[in-house]
């Protein structure tokens, strides 16, 4: 982890792992002027871990302080596979952590895998304890890659699914894989999902609120006119950009 000044110069790095791999996809500044910072870790307990792996690779979570040192960690898996995507504070002083995981219950994981890779979301409280995660996908395989947390308080997960109805999953693939887009209530259930995209496979990347209580999706597409595709490709993969309404 790496802290620049406001011209570019470094103030400060650390270097965080255990004894085995570690790769990091989330960083963002907190409320008290330090950090969450999202892992994935197949180390035991070594090095800034301190807790064992719960099976193959877990998220690893990192709350830093403003000059990056280490506040607490917490390890959060299954018997198989977590990637976490995207960790953010919640308005409580929380974290959402979010990414994807093929295990069924064990570990952390209180609900089985519907088929695949799903989404997965667990919620921390201020000191890193878990407070709850729930599950969402369909039979074949869903990765959530991005979250935001809502004005009602729950939150609102972004990714791409190629899943047919099955699971959470309420309508058919449009074509290969698609954007899905998962509201959870404020205790984690689930309220709504939304598929979206063309006959090619479309990977939702990130989101965002909007200031009219709707959201607003980027990701790539390779497809041209079909399913909620408005404009053709213009070649291979594209930005698409889609705005939902409150």
């Amino acid at each position: 982890i790496v802290k620049l000044t406001s011209t570019g110069l470094i103030e400060w790095q650390k270097t965080l792992g255990g004894d085995s791999y570690e790769f990091c996809n989330s960083v963002q500044q907190t409320k008290d002027g330090g950090y969450i910072v999202g892992c994935m870790s197949s180390s035991n307990i070594s090095g800034d871990k301190s807790e064992n792996s719960k099976g193959n690779y877990d998220f690893w979570l990192i709350k830093l302080d403003g000059s990056g040192n280490k506040q607490w960690d917490r390890t959060l898996g299954g018997s198989e596979y977590e990637f976490v995507n995207q960790t953010i504070q919640t308005a409580d002083g929380g974290y959402m952590a979010v990414g994807l995981s093929n295990s069924n219950i064990s570990g952390d994981k209180s609900q089985d895998s519907r088929g695949g890779y799903d989404y997965w979301a667990v919620k921390l409280d201020k000191s890193g304890n878990k407070l709850w995660d729930r599950t969402a996908g369909g039979s074949a395989d869903d990765y959530v890659n991005g979250v935001v947390q809502t004005t009602d308080g729950g939150y609102a997960l972004a990714g791409a699914s190629s899943s047919n109805i099955s699971g959470e999953k309420t309508e058919n693939s449009r074509g290969g894989q698609d954007y899905w887009l998962v509201k959870l209530g404020k205790n984690g259930n689930v309220q709504s999902d939304k598929t979206m995209g063309g006959f090619s496979d479309e990977y939702g990347q990130t989101i965002e609120n909007t200031l009219d209580g709707g959201l607003i999706i980027g990701g790539a597409s390779p497809s041209s006119i079909s399913g909620e595709k408005t404009e053709n490709s213009w070649g291979y993969n594209d930005y698409w950009v889609l705005k939902i309404n409150p």
